[in-house]
């Protein structure tokens, strides 16, 4: 069993979580964490859900009391996929052990030549000198990581090949390095020319970021927003650390880019004042991911945590369940996941992957019947504690669909604890009584 594991579910497994691709595209969306975390502060304040409220500001402050904090939307959200385009494409080079600035300086410039030099309104003329900032955020952001992972690899690979302007040992170091990307820089700024020509031949005078959002995006979009989509995300999770493998890390690598875009595409319809199912909200955002499926840890282990300090037997997890209560509390559970253990344990499989499908199920129902709004507003930390996350990102349906998760939790985790903690006491007792 052990080699049946290792060998057709580990290997592979690490083998894509390494590749320079994935490693890449998970550093690049850490850059964004900031945007979207510190932004949403910003955000919600300047769309405050009570009416008396905001009349009161504006009456102080005057009806446009709004525009900064629009303002640093604007510098935030708005444009997380331009953002993205310079850190995978940077983070690619990094992680290939080049110099990994003109990577990413490079990335943002093969960004702008896919797209239109000119504003298009609707029905209207074109504008000149305007550029059509919904493409910097959230609609652009599959198009950006496509561009920063490709420039990434072609800057990469003339580095390592040696293709590149050399320059006599005299030239210094610091100038030396940027005439070494003048080649690579010719041959992508050449590259992105003829994605530039070709898709607006495709597209009948498109561009390359839409014909991506439209073919790609917008599909994926609606399969990670989908209940089969909460639920794969839960399921996968908790399936690849039970092998020992960060299931958090992997997936986030694959799904974030698009629930961050879920999310902005939310973020428009709050501001438009009209955020709901009807309007095309998606359910599932990276609110959905963090302040749900990740309480108390993956897998939800918070039940596990609770039957250890309340009705525990064993000596062993007694001192586990009090060393594990205070980072549940701030949704790490590797002390759980390690130390119980939960990974390759046969008798937790079942309701650690469970637990969270579960909770899937639970919340894309809370906001598919209206119990819940659609999130959008405020992003956390995925380490911010229950009640307090839910609160901030749902109010108090959230709070209430959090205890329910908590108590689903406990309720399923409780007999397969039994059945683990009757193990460890025997053990304890022969043990004693072999001394």
């Amino acid at each position: 069993m052990k080699n049946f594991n290792s060998q057709k579910i580990i290997a592979p497994i690490m083998k894509f979580v390494n590749m320079k691709g994935i490693v890449a595209l998970k550093d690049g969306m850490l850059s964004i964490l900031p945007l979207t975390v510190v932004g949403s502060i910003f955000l919600i304040i300047g769309q405050l859900p009570f009416e008396g409220l905001n009349e009161a500001i504006a009456n102080v402050f005057g009806p446009n009391w709004i525009e900064p904090f629009m303002q640093v939307e604007a510098g935030t959200f708005a444009i997380m996929g331009l953002i993205a385009c310079f850190s995978i494409g940077y983070s690619y080079a990094k992680n290939s052990n080049v110099e990994p600035l003109p990577a990413g300086v490079l990335s943002l410039s093969a960004f702008f030549i896919t797209l239109r030099s000119s504003y298009l309104p609707e029905g209207g003329e074109p504008i000149a000198d305007a550029l059509s900032r919904v493409w910097f955020g959230g609609q652009g952001i599959i198009g950006a990581i496509l561009i920063g992972l490709t420039v990434g690899a072609i800057y990469t690979l003339f580095i390592k090949k040696n293709i590149v302007i050399k320059m006599p040992k005299q030239v210094p170091d610091v100038i030396a390095k940027q005439f070494s990307a003048m080649v690579p820089a010719f041959v992508i700024f050449l590259l992105s020319m003829i994605v530039y020509i070709v898709s607006s031949i495709v597209t009948d005078g498109g561009t390359f970021i839409e014909m991506i959002y439209n073919i790609i995006q917008v599909p994926l979009q609606g399969l990670t927003g989908s209940l089969p989509g909460a639920i794969g995300i839960a399921f996968f999770i908790s399936f690849l650390w039970w092998f020992g493998v960060h299931g958090q890390a992997v997936v986030n690598g694959i799904v974030t880019a698009l629930l961050l875009s879920n999310l902005d595409a939310n973020r428009v319809l709050l501001s438009q004042g009209d955020l709901s199912l009807e309007s095309g909200a998606h359910v599932v955002t990276q609110q959905f991911l963090d302040s749900f499926l990740l309480v108390s840890g993956s897998g939800i282990t918070f039940g596990i945590v609770l039957a250890m300090i309340f009705a525990a037997k064993s000596q062993q997890y007694k001192a586990l369940g009090k060393v594990s209560i205070f980072p549940a509390l701030f949704n790490v559970n590797e002390p759980v996941i390690f130390g119980f253990p939960i990974v390759m344990n046969p008798i937790m499989f079942l309701p650690f992957v469970t637990v969270p499908v579960l909770s899937a199920i639970l919340v894309y129902g809370s906001i598919a019947i209206g119990f819940m709004t659609p999130f959008a507003g405020v992003t956390l930390p995925w380490s911010t504690p229950a009640i307090i996350s839910g609160l901030m990102v749902g109010g108090w349906q959230a709070v209430i669909v959090q205890l329910l998760i908590l108590a689903l939790s406990t309720a399923v985790y409780y007999p397969f604890f039994r059945v683990q903690d009757r193990i460890a006491y025997n053990n304890e007792q022969e043990m004693e009584q072999a001394s």
